[in-house]
């Protein structure tokens, strides 16, 4: 509750800051108030009205030409069209996105929307093509977080491929990751999962 109580504080807050924003006509200041609004209610469900936020940011984004904010904006919708089912629209903003990142050299924001596709593909083989290109870039890059997390997407599909060693060795390579950085999420999950897979019967699945 006191979560939520803080939650409620930080829109009434953001709120006032894009009231200000709009008075003293500061478009980027209210491009990125915006994108905290939306971030927030994503966060508590109300997707329809981060949507509607999201999408106001961009139209600023799109006016002042920045084209970093553009992108970042593009992906945030993405990621809500996909908790609404609405796969092909996510999937057309992610390409937007994918496109900008790639433009202005974010390896970060291009690792990311690769795994987003990778999370989307109907055929196992075409999302673990994605998830890998994103897996390159992240070690490219040095973010072990997202090596670890991308792996264990990567362990989904090669569990749907049927391809039990290969997901053994993902999540052993995920646990390592995880352990170097003290993240315990991920390294419970990935023990959790490990001892799933290996008391379970070959041509079993769960």
């Amino acid at each position: 509750m006191q979560f939520l109580d803080r939650t409620s504080e930080a829109l009434e807050r953001y709120e006032q800051a894009l009231a200000f924003y709009r008075d003293i006509g500061a478009r980027l200041g209210e491009a990125n108030t915006l994108i905290a609004i939306g971030d927030v209610l994503q966060f508590l469900d109300r997707r329809s009205e981060a949507l509607e936020r999201y999408e106001q940011a961009l139209a600023f984004y799109r006016d002042i030409g920045y084209r970093l904010g553009e992108a970042n904006t593009l992906k945030a919708i993405g990621n809500v069209l996909q908790f609404l089912k609405r796969s092909s629209e996510a999937l057309e903003r992610y390409e937007q996105a994918l496109a900008f990142y790639r433009e202005i050299g974010s390896r970060l924001g291009e690792a990311n929307v690769l795994q987003e596709f990778g999370k989307l593909q109907d055929d196992p083989v075409q999302g673990l093509e994605y998830l890998q290109q994103a897996q390159n870039l992240y070690l490219e890059i040095g973010d072990i977080y997202s090596q670890s997390l991308n792996l264990l997407f990567i362990t989904d599909v090669q569990l749907n491929m049927e391809q039990r060693d290969a997901a053994v060795d993902s999540l052993h390579q995920a646990a390592e990751l995880a352990t170097s950085i003290n993240h315990e999420p991920f390294i419970k999950y990935a023990q959790s999962k490990i001892a799933e897979i290996t008391s379970t019967p070959l041509g079993t699945s769960k």
